[in-house]
């Protein structure tokens, strides 16, 4: 068996790009966890990303239809949502 050293090793392999998410996902962890702590030294930071959130959100909301253009979701003065019709 000369030639069994030239061979790739799957298992091998796979361990290999598991080590190397595993690296990926505790940077992306790190980034995160910097990211809160600015937020949290800068409240004006949150507020910022908090209304582009919305912002996003009502955009994404008109374009797919989900939510009517000029809806609100804290408006208690409409009436039912779900409207029954009755079929004899």
């Amino acid at each position: 068996m000369q030639g069994d050293n030239d061979r790739p090793d799957p298992a091998r392999e796979g361990l290999e790009h598991l080590r190397g998410a595993a690296h990926e996902m505790i940077a992306a962890a790190r980034s995160m966890l910097d990211a809160c702590e600015e937020l949290l030294d800068d409240p004006r930071a949150g507020e910022t990303l908090t209304s582009v959130v919305g912002t996003v959100a009502r955009l994404v909301g008109g374009i797919t239809g989900l939510v009517p253009s000029g809806a609100s979701a804290d408006r208690d003065d409409e009436g039912p949502r779900v409207q029954r019709v009755k079929i004899s």
